[in-house]
């Protein structure tokens, strides 16, 4: 008989975004002072963010289980540790190494981020697995597994307290910026899969 569990992600994380600018504005900020460049991007960051928005826990922070018994959520496991099923990179580079300039952000936050559930006659911590998405403020969470099969995220009970902002501009070479479409890849999925059973 199946049984159904939670999964929730709490800790450290936040929002990032990835926003394409033109040169004159990477080259006049990137000699001045982060709290300025903060300042100048908090109301356009959202907006711009043509490139790369996401929003999600930190791929250090921990994971929580919990089995749902006649509606109660009931703890199992804690301090599940983010295995890395695959990841991909977003990180910008200098105008030697990039064509397309750019201005990263990060609205780093603390508290719940998110969750997932699923159904399965037992659970093993050592079937869950993620997608990351590395940046220059740290690696995110982007989508949550459990042996093999792509979890649905719940984001309708976020909440997070802000602890700080993040800004920084540079470059970013298109051939290095993976971009979201490698996680959609089903038959690559299977084979790490596959490939991460076999060192189980």
């Amino acid at each position: 008989m199946k049984r159904k569990f939670k999964i929730v992600a709490a800790g450290y994380g936040g929002e990032y975004a990835l926003c394409t600018k033109d040169a004159d504005f990477v080259n006049e900020w990137e000699s001045k002072g982060e709290p300025d460049l903060i300042e100048e991007a908090l109301d356009t960051f959202y907006d711009d963010a043509d490139l790369e928005h996401g929003f999600g826990m930190y791929s250090d922070s921990n994971l929580t289980a919990y089995e749902i018994k006649d509606g109660e959520e009931v703890e199992i496991e804690e301090e599940i540790p983010v295995s890395c099923l695959m990841s991909r990179e977003a990180y910008i580079t200098d105008s030697e190494h990039g064509s397309v300039p750019v201005l990263i952000f990060h609205s780093a936050e603390k508290g719940d981020f998110c969750s997932w559930e699923l159904e399965a006659e037992d659970f093993d911590s050592k079937l869950l697995s993620a997608s990351l998405v590395e940046t220059d403020f740290g690696a995110f969470i982007q989508d949550l597994y459990y042996n093999g099969e792509k979890l649905e995220l719940n984001d309708e009970y976020v909440d997070t307290r802000g602890k700080g902002y993040y800004a920084k501009v540079g470059w970013i070479n298109p051939e290095w910026h993976e971009k979201r479409e490698k996680f959609e890849d089903e038959e690559l999925i299977e084979e790490l899969w596959k490939e991460r059973l076999e060192t189980m």
